[in-house]
């Protein structure tokens, strides 16, 4: 019927399939509880952020199914050129999730310092009126 490299990357799909599944149903959660208590700013990084994370586990299902449909369908199919087109465009695609990431990465760093540098603009300007108050 299927051999072992067919079952074990149907097994590799389905891990996953199932890995992408809940990471999406735990951003839907994330995204549910905390849009409601943001001011403009924090909604608008926090928008930003739910669309990408969405994106990349969407995009790593995608990539769960063309695993296997690509394992059966280069057997099935003996071309050199559609396994080399298939499986660049599968490269493609772990790129832009890779990119995706990297996008991530970056917005957060962008976004948690421009939060610490504000911060520490409040804690000097306390200090600032602190001073000013002993006098």
């Amino acid at each position: 019927m299927f051999d072992i490299s067919t079952l074990s990357v149907a097994l590799i799909s389905l891990v996953l399939l199932l890995g992408a599944a809940a990471m999406m149903l735990s951003h839907v959660r994330a995204w549910r509880i905390y849009r409601e208590e943001l001011d403009a700013e924090e909604f608008d990084y926090r928008r930003r952020q739910f669309r990408r994370r969405m994106q990349t586990s969407a995009m790593l299902g995608v990539l769960a199914v063309a695993l296997i449909l690509g394992h059966i369908l280069v057997e099935r199919i003996e071309s050199d050129w559609f396994a080399i087109a298939y499986w660049g465009a599968a490269m493609l695609v772990v790129c832009w999730i890779g990119l995706l990431a990297l996008v991530d990465i970056w917005a957060t760093q962008h976004h948690f310092n421009r939060q610490r540098h504000r911060a520490f603009i409040e804690e000097v300007e306390r200090r600032a009126e602190k001073k000013t108050g002993d006098y």
